[in-house]
C-alpha cells in the first residue's frame, strides 16, 4: 500500500507499507520539501501585441473576405430558391452526413487493427507512386489525364471544359 500525505508545512512525505498483518514494515521518507504552496493562485497574462495594431493590408483582406461570404450565402440562397425538390435536398444533405460518418467510423475501425492499417498505407503509396510513374512524369501522358478528365467532367455535368 502507497500512501502520500500532505502537511500543512508544506511537506509531501510517502509511506509504504510491506507485508500485511502485525509484522508489518511501515516506511516513510519525506520526498521534498516546497519552498512555494503547493497550490498557487491562476493568473491570466495578456499577450502583447506589434505597435501600430492592424495594418491597412489586413484590413483590405477582411473586406475581401467577407464580400466572397456574401456572395456565396446570396448565390446558395439563390439555388435553394430555385430548387423545387427541398425535401429531397435535405434527404440527401442528411444521408451524405450520415454516410460521411459511418465511413469515418469504419476507417478508424480498420485503422485500429495492428497490421491492416500500415498495409493500406503501403498500398496507398504504392498506388499514388504509380499514378504518378503513369500519367505526371512524361507529357503525353499528362494529356491523356487532362482528356480522361475532361470526357468524365462532359458526362457528369453535360458542359464542356474549357
Amino acid at each position: 500500500m502507497v500512501a502520500i500525505s500532505v502537511s500543512g508545512s508544506q511537506t509531501v512525505t510517502s509511506s509504504r507499507t510491506l507485508g500485511r498483518g502485525i509484522g508489518a514494515l511501515r516506511l516513510s521518507r519525506r520526498t521534498c520539501r516546497t519552498a512555494m504552496p503547493l497550490r498557487q493562485p491562476v493568473t491570466a497574462r495578456s499577450f502583447k501585441t506589434r505597435e501600430g495594431g492592424i495594418t491597412e493590408k489586413q484590413i483590405d483582406q477582411s473586406d475581401e473576405i467577407s464580400e466572397k461570404a456574401q456572395e456565396f450565402a446570396s448565390d446558395l440562397k439563390a439555388k435553394w430558391d430555385d430548387l423545387d425538390e427541398k425535401p429531397a435536398a435535405v434527404a440527401i444533405t442528411i444521408s451524405v452526413f450520415v454516410a460521411i460518418w459511418a465511413a469515418s467510423g469504419v476507417v478508424d475501425a480498420v485503422d485500429r487493427l495492428p497490421i491492416i492499417g500500415g498495409l493500406l498505407e503501403f498500398v496507398g503509396l504504392l498506388v499514388t507512386g504509380w499514378f504518378a510513374y503513369r500519367y505526371l512524369i512524361f507529357g503525353p501522358d499528362r494529356e491523356e489525364l487532362k482528356s480522361n478528365i475532361e470526357s468524365f467532367l462532359k458526362k457528369v455535368t453535360g458542359k464542356s471544359q474549357v
